[in-house]
């Protein structure tokens, strides 16, 4: 399990910018997806972002919404990558554009991403002592469905202390 604050790094990485080196690597360090300077490697991106939002990829439980959302953004990027084939090409307003429609992006991806950590204080059953408790969304999304299972499964038998008829 790993946190992934930002799925999909197309950062502006074009030597015209102005953005400190130091931050744009502190910042692409953990991401699986590394920074679009070109069409093929968008082209690369965009192809693995589809790809895991299909039902069992990493990204498969997005809603219709959120999925419009990417492909809109999608298409913006395709755009830009159309009209100039390298960020290091692109004007600074189609630069802000491109770095737009990214951030919007990993907002999307990073809300439905299956694999993020999320961590919780559990109180435990009879004490005051919280408990930390890390799992993925995945992990938490079955936990729940298992429980829901679990206590619907238990009102259709029955509880043990019911007196038959009641």
């Amino acid at each position: 399990m790993r946190v992934c604050r930002h799925p999909l790094s197309i950062l502006v990485l074009a030597a015209g910018l102005a953005i400190p080196a130091a931050w744009v690597q502190a910042r692409t360090a953990d991401q699986p997806w590394q920074n679009s300077v070109d069409a093929a490697a968008f082209a690369q991106q965009a192809a693995e972002v589809r790809d895991a939002m299909k039902p069992n990829g990493r990204f498969g439980n997005i809603s219709q919404p959120d999925r419009a959302e990417v492909e809109r953004n999608l298409a913006i990027l395709q755009k830009l990558f159309d009209e100039r084939d390298a960020v290091s090409r692109m004007s600074n307003a189609q630069q802000v554009q491109l770095a737009n429609a990214q951030e919007k992006l990993n907002a999307v991806l990073t809300g439905n991403d299956d694999e993020r950590l999320i961590c919780t204080l559990e109180q435990r059953s009879g004490t005051h002592f919280k408990t930390k408790l890390c799992m993925t969304a995945r992990e938490r999304r079955e936990v729940r469905r298992q429980s829901q299972e679990g206590f619907q499964n238990q009102l259709m038998k029955g509880s043990p202390t019911q007196a038959p008829g009641d």
